[in-house]
């Protein structure tokens, strides 16, 4: 029977601690909640069959900057795809190959980001002959009136697709608040704020109805005043829409859509203040009218990516800096104390004001890197006393009587030894860094238009205490998942405790 692996022993010593366990599924949920957010809330759906043909709708917008519009969401929806193939690597590969696989995983995962970014793919929907063909057609024909019919012969099916899913959405959409239509007439009847006569939902599909509604009694009120061809065929193209959709509906089969909403984050999901004190709280909209949940749920990418990212500058600048001083103290030491000390008596918040005001921009990563390059001290301070420590031991004098170089034995034999005090800082850095960007986006100045969590406390904060209710699903969210990360990391500590 073979030994345990070192991993393997401290694996077993972990599980001991059954709330560290019970918090690190918590924290893996929110991950796999964060990669697969496309699967849990979207306005396209993952399989339908229209008209007698199957489509994918969700994974051919999956990499379309006109639907993802934050470079953010294409890094996590790559990682879709290599994420299992990650995983698979690392858990079944040989060991010799593994880490070979992984970085050639990762360097894949980087290039296909880059080429996704500067070489966006095309709109499925969309077709430049079919564009062109209709501006001739029109430029062509002098006597060419408005026509519904005309239309559908230069748009893709796709583009046929998405037209019957909008309306789709909506409807459902009404459909799903109707029974919250009483409540509503009887505000609105009581309110001296609002439009008496507006008692039905103000839903998109119900709004788009009134707007066609409108337009359509103009149109016959101009007729009757002054009949003119272009007049009818406007009249008749409205009339055509909508017959046209309605019988659409039915060729809809098999369809699968996103387990959680049918709401993508950044699409319009209508809704008014009034409204919102009835739903319940997965069918919210936010300031901004954008559905809460699927922000919600996009902003768990946010969260993530913040703590990653500024832990991961924290540590490339902490870790060299700390292994110099702690290796050759003296001068050195004395140098890189005075600026450590220097360092953290800059506060974070002040020198975030500075950049933004410097640069204009009030970027997530910009947030993230101001975060990440004043969090290093204290993985300098750790490094440096492990480094204090190892220094005079006997491997290290070893190595030099081995005629090794310094920077080779500080970071090939010394810094894997001087990891494991700091791999239990870890958690709690990661989460500092998610409360950090929470909080400076509550007090506003996070990335606008974000689905951050400390975005969406605020949008609750602004419109307290009328729309407060907005304010609490973000905030328990991110109370229960930085919960988890400081207990993974208290039961980290103990795992990695010598003593204990």
């Amino acid at each position: 029977m073979h030994p345990d692996s070192y991993s393997q022993m401290m694996w077993k010593r972990f599980c001991y601690h059954r709330l560290g366990v019970a918090a690190l599924i918590v924290v893996a949920f929110f991950c796999l909640v964060g990669i697969y957010a496309p699967l849990l809330a979207s306005s396209r759906p993952l399989f339908v069959v229209y008209d007698g043909q199957a489509y994918f709708p969700l994974f051919r917008y999956l990499f379309y900057t006109g639907f993802f519009t934050k470079r953010l969401d294409l890094f996590f929806n790559l990682m879709i795809v290599t994420f299992p193939l990650l995983v698979g690597i690392l858990w079944l590969a040989p060991r010799n190959i593994k880490v070979p696989l992984a970085i050639s995983i990762l360097l894949a995962h980087l290039s296909l980001f880059a080429f996704l970014v500067y070489m966006p793919l095309i709109d499925p929907a969309g077709d430049v002959a079919l564009a062109q063909k209709r501006t001739q057609a029109i430029r062509t024909n002098k006597e060419w009136l408005p026509s519904w019919a005309f239309e559908l012969q230069h748009i893709t099916p796709y583009a046929r697709l998405n037209l019957v899913l909008r309306h789709q959405q909506r409807l459902n959409q009404h459909e799903r608040l109707l029974p919250y239509s009483a409540q509503y007439a009887t505000s609105i009847q009581n309110s001296v704020l609002k439009d008496k006569q507006q008692t039905h939902l103000p839903t998109l599909w119900q709004m788009e109805k009134d707007h066609e509604e409108q337009e359509l009694q103009r149109l016959k009120a101009s007729l009757e005043s002054t009949p003119n061809k272009n007049t009818e065929a406007q009249l008749q193209y409205l009339v055509d829409r909508r017959q046209w959709l309605n019988e659409q509906l039915p060729q809809l089969k098999h369809e699968v859509m996103p387990l959680v909403t049918d709401f993508h984050w950044e699409d319009d999901a209508g809704g008014q203040q009034a409204l919102n004190y009835f739903l319940p709280w997965w069918e919210l909209t936010r300031i901004n009218r954008k559905n809460l949940l699927a922000a919600l749920i996009f902003g768990v990418r946010i969260s993530l990516t913040v703590g990653i990212i500024a832990v991961g500058l924290s540590l490339l600048v902490g870790i060299p800096i700390g292994a110099y001083s702690g290796y050759y103290g003296g001068k050195i030491d004395i140098i890189v104390s005075r600026l450590i000390e220097i360092w953290e008596a800059m506060p974070v918040f002040f020198m975030l004001l500075m950049v933004v005001a410097l640069l204009q921009s009030k970027s997530i990563f910009l947030v993230t890197a101001v975060i990440g390059f004043f969090g290093w001290t204290q993985f300098s301070r750790y490094i440096r006393g492990e480094f204090f420590k190892q220094r005079n031991l006997s491997y290290v004098e070893a190595c030099h009587s081995l005629g090794f170089r310094d920077s080779y034995i500080m970071f090939k034999h010394i810094l894997p030894n001087a990891m494991p005090p700091v791999l239990t800082l870890l958690p709690f850095a990661i989460m500092a860094a998610i409360t950090s960007e929470a909080g400076l986006s509550f007090l506003g100045l996070g990335e606008e238009g974000s689905c951050s969590w400390g975005v969406l406390m605020d949008e609750g904060r602004s419109a307290f205490p009328a729309e407060s209710y907005l304010l609490w699903p973000p905030a328990i969210l991110l109370t229960v998942f930085l919960i988890a990360i400081a207990l993974v990391g208290d039961s980290l500590r103990d795992t990695l405790d010598p003593k204990l």
